[in-house]
């Protein structure tokens, strides 16, 4: 009689154990589906914030583009008003410069 009872609880030890197994699977397999969730998320939030960089990144090379034309535009027209004092402007700064650079 005492067999049966060791015998018994032996069964209900390993019933017990498989369950505790097939648990402990669900459980790792839960956890991987929820990493990779949460690394597509990740993913995906980083994906949009490099989009919304670049939109900002352009929008703000559009911008220097569009004051650096403008600068050029406003360069010429100094220019064709008062060619003199331009050619005399140019001439002083190459002056400067060619004298910085020539020092040894």
């Amino acid at each position: 009689m005492a067999n049966q009872s060791v015998d018994k609880e032996t069964e209900n030890l390993k019933s017990e154990l498989d369950n505790l197994r097939k648990d402990l699977g669900k459980l790792s397999e839960q956890v991987g589906k929820t990493a990779g969730a949460g690394a597509r998320a990740a993913s995906d939030e980083t994906r949009a914030e490099i989009n919304r960089l670049r939109g900002e990144l352009n929008r703000l090379a559009g911008n220097a583009s569009d004051h650096g034309k403008a600068g050029v535009e406003v360069v010429h027209e100094q220019v064709e008003r008062h060619p003199l004092a331009s050619l005399a402007t140019a001439f002083g700064v190459g002056f400067v410069l060619g004298k910085l650079l020539d020092r040894r």
